[in-house]
């Protein structure tokens, strides 16, 4: 069976800076499913930094070395994923650095390349799976960040339409 694990976590400590990608202090990274209890007020809601954690087959596509915008990162994705109902390839780079991100259509199967690495997975459970993790990503916001529900709203609702389109 094919399993696309995601988890996105926030960097849960503002002042924290990463300065080796190779010496990341893991500890400093806070699941999104665990924030709901924590306090979030030190957390910049127009800035967020964290990382989609993605591996496929027991395969690491991103790991904590892509940490980014968490928040621009998932609309960049939404974005592709949206693309990808009338193309057959989607490409992007993360927000704040230059790492390319392409998702080509092929038939029944995505292949997702993020900077050298690459995954082939049936693309309906690529679509489901990261729709869901995106539906529940700015669920969440909306609880931690009550001020900017709007955005997250009207996210919610963009991504609510590209899941009736599958």
């Amino acid at each position: 069976m094919e399993d696309l694990i995601l988890k996105t976590c926030l960097i849960n400590d503002k002042k924290y800076m990463i300065k080796n990608v190779r010496k990341i202090d893991h500890s400093k990274f806070t699941p999104l499913s665990e924030m709901l209890d924590k306090d979030v007020s030190g957390l910049d809601p127009e800035f967020l930094d964290g990382v989609l954690l993605m591996s496929y087959q027991d395969k690491i596509l991103m790991d904590y070395s892509y940490w980014d915008d968490i928040t621009d990162l998932w609309h960049y994705f939404i974005n592709s994923i949206e693309e990808l109902q009338t193309a057959s390839k989607s490409y992007f780079t993360f927000p704040s650095q230059p790492l390319p991100v392409s998702i080509e259509l092929n038939a029944d199967r995505i292949k997702i390349t993020i900077d050298e690495n690459s995954i082939n997975i049936d693309a309906k459970s690529f679509f489901a799976i990261m729709i869901q993790e995106a539906i529940d990503f700015f669920s969440r916001l909306k609880i931690l960040f009550p001020r900017h529900e709007l955005e997250y709203s009207l996210a919610l609702n963009r991504i609510e339409k590209i899941k009736a389109g599958f």
